[in-house]
């Protein structure tokens, strides 16, 4: 039966795309014959459909009934089927909190490397009760046979229907496979060389869907093509780490021992000196004016991306910082901008990079350096990736005035400390933007000291618009003054933010009453903005996360079980979401210091729980959301605060938790308008 599950998720369409595939599908005549059971492996390691015991996948969507969350385990447990020892996955599917089906999937991988459906028992649940057992089927009984769920090289079978599973009368789910060579984004990665397959069933002709499988994953979305119901994966928690983890910035080497032209550590991988164009030196007059429309710093005031790194959530805050710096590059003094990123994994501040800018005279705009800042538990622990142009190497090309399909710079070149080597790929290329179709936005791959290879997108308005590579995914999520609107700030923000700081504080002291009569505030108001205009995609999924998503560290269930902490961890995750939406219609500078105010919380809430380490990294995300907008204020009140930071510094690194909660607490009030 077809339905939200591992071996069911599926990716968007429209009904006519589902008549259209309809009228070309060709069925499958049999069922494919399974091998002998000894001719079947232990492991699951398909790399379009991996089960590796102990991994778990989150995937959720919002369909007529409500939100929905599909949780996926891989057990430890294998199950004999047919004589072959098979994987057992199980499959629970939630609605509003309530468990409305669980089942047991048993599969098997042949030793060609193919994938084989088993069958499963299925419990189907009403009012949290057991109603039936309806789709429930086993290879080997009643006449039931298995079915192909993945083929081991797919790329071969372009084009094949064939059977999933084969239980005549009862379970006749079929597929065809369309491509796998698709490109894919979600919020949670991007992905390239997807397979893609559509679904249907014999025995109902309504059940039509399409499904994309990402190696290393397996299905990463899904949509119904009756409904448009969609399905997207959430969260990915491999068995095992991967091997590798990907580092922010890059590493230097540990001595100064001779580096090869190229860049990279072996030598290898650049292009040609005559592909590059920035090998000429750049002049500067008035470089602090950086309009260049596919990177207009000077113009970009602020941003936010988000993603994931590494299986993480992944969030960054670009801010314009006021002033400017400058630096001295081939005897000439030359005037920089300065643009702070703050990079967050999982909530917590992982790197802050100030990152300088200026425009050629000729339209192109330079990188000229940056102090890098990378931190562990809230402390600092190096600053590799800090490189400056005159002192360290030359001046950096990061955008041509006029790029061109084939042109080569080189964003980072100092050989041994930072390398980063663009070709770019296309040009004129149309994306998606927060705010509707941006046009003219240029394709690139970046090649890293360490050889490897990452696609990144930039588009006018922009700048850097999406990176990606392996699954990681940081893409831009909202941009002003570019996605800025007119308008009044929409009064449903407000109440958004207003009822989350209710909640932060009703739940500190229990009260429950005011706690839920809140809630019911907030997703109304959530509701009601989502009808009344168009919410940048990635921003819609963040709220949706932090505030109704019912796996994860969401307000929702941490209000419905009554959890203090938790709630008051994520009252603030909404308030944060509701502050990213209102930057559209609010000085920058505002936000700033709204944003500040949630870090002040933080502070409480992680004190309270005694997290020294946590409320160090509270103290350092502090300090430089401070330099954002402390020029705003008047000298008496930034003193007060800055004596008030200093103080809580001092209290973190000495790890005094009551200290740091008075002095928080002191800050406050500090914050408060007169």
């Amino acid at each position: 039966m077809l339905r939200p599950g591992y071996n069911q998720l599926l990716i968007g369409g429209l009904l006519l795309v589902m008549l259209t595939m309809s009228s070309r599908l060709t069925f499958a005549q049999t069922p494919p014959q399974p091998p002998a059971p000894a001719d079947f492996v232990a492991v699951i390691d398909n790399p379009y459909f991996p089960l590796i015991p102990g991994t778990t996948l989150i995937y959720e969507g919002l369909t007529e009934d409500g939100l929905e969350y599909v949780e996926i385990n891989v057990l430890t447990e294998p199950r004999q089927v047919m004589g072959i020892t098979a994987t057992v996955v199980k499959d629970t599917v939630y609605a509003e909190d309530e468990m409305v089906e669980q089942t047991f999937d048993w599969f098997a991988q042949d030793k060609a490397g193919n994938v084989w459906y088993l069958g499963e028992t299925v419990d189907n649940y009403e009012d949290g009760q057991l109603l039936d057992h309806a789709g429930s089927w086993e290879a080997g009984e009643n006449g039931a046979l298995p079915g192909i769920i993945m083929y081991a090289n797919p790329a071969a079978h372009i084009g094949e229907t064939y059977y999933q599973e084969y239980y005549p009368g009862e379970a006749e789910d079929q597929a065809k496979l369309l491509s796998a060579s698709e490109n894919v984004t979600i919020a949670y990665g991007a992905y390239t060389d997807v397979v893609k397959t559509y679904d249907f069933s014999t025995l109902d002709p309504d059940a039509q869907e399409e499904k994309y499988y990402a190696a290393g994953i397996g299905t990463i979305k899904t949509v119904d093509l009756k409904t448009g119901e969609t399905f997207a994966l959430i969260e990915f928690h491999p068995a095992a780490p991967p091997a590798v983890p990907a580092k922010a910035t890059p590493t230097p080497a540990a001595s100064p021992t001779p580096v090869p032209a190229c860049g990279t550590e072996n030598g290898l991988g650049c292009a040609p000196a005559s592909a590059r164009i920035d090998r000429a030196r750049p002049s500067f007059s008035n470089s602090t004016t950086i309009t260049n429309p596919l990177f207009p710093i000077s113009q970009l005031h602020s941003a936010v991306l988000l993603g994931n790194i590494d299986g993480r959530m992944f969030r960054a805050e670009t801010t314009l910082l006021p002033g400017t710096k400058t630096i001295t590059l081939n005897g000439q003094m030359v005037n920089a901008l300065t643009s702070q990123y703050t990079a967050y994994l999982d909530g917590r501040i992982q790197e802050v990079a100030l990152d300088w800018y200026a425009q050629a005279n000729d339209g192109s705009v330079w990188y000229l350096g940056e102090d890098v800042f990378n931190y562990e538990d809230g402390a600092l622990a190096d600053t590799e990736g800090t490189w400056l142009a005159g002192r360290d190497g030359p001046a950096a090309m990061i955008m041509p005035a006029n790029p061109q399909t084939g042109d080569v710079y080189r964003s980072e070149n100092s050989p041994g400390l930072v390398f980063e080597e663009v070709t770019v790929k296309s040009v004129d290329e149309t994306v998606d933007g927060p705010a509707g179709v941006v046009t003219g936005a240029i394709v690139t791959q970046e090649l890293h000291m360490d050889g490897s290879h990452e696609a990144k997108i930039f588009a006018p308005g922009y700048g850097e618009f999406y990176t990606g590579s392996g699954g990681d995914l940081e893409a831009l999520a909202l941009a002003v003054p570019t996605d800025a609107l007119t308008d009044p700030a929409p009064v449903e923000l407000e109440t958004m933010f207003n009822g989350a700081m209710i909640i932060f504080d009703a739940a500190e002291s229990g009260n429950w009453e005011t706690v839920s009569a809140s809630f019911d505030t907030i997703t109304a108001a959530w509701v009601s903005y989502r009808l009344n205009g168009t919410v940048p995609q990635l921003l819609d999924a963040q709220m949706n996360r932090a505030l109704v998503t019912l796996a994860g560290d969401a307000l929702a269930p941490a209000v419905k079980h009554r959890n203090a902490a938790g709630t008051r961890k994520a009252a603030i995750d909404v308030a944060q979401a509701s502050l990213d939406l209102q930057l559209r219609y609010q000085p920058v500078t505002e936000i700033d210091r709204a944003r500040f105010g949630l870090w002040v919380q933080q502070v409480l809430v992680d004190a309270a729980g005694g997290e020294a380490g946590l409320v160090l990294g509270d103290v350092t995300a502090l300090e430089w959301i401070w330099d954002r907008f402390a020029h705003t204020l008047a000298s008496a009140d930034a003193s007060v605060i800055e004596t008030r930071l200093d103080q809580l510094r001092a209290a973190a690194d000495e790890e005094d938790l009551p200290a740091a909660a008075a002095i928080t607490a002191q800050l406050q009030e500090a914050l408060k308008p007169e």
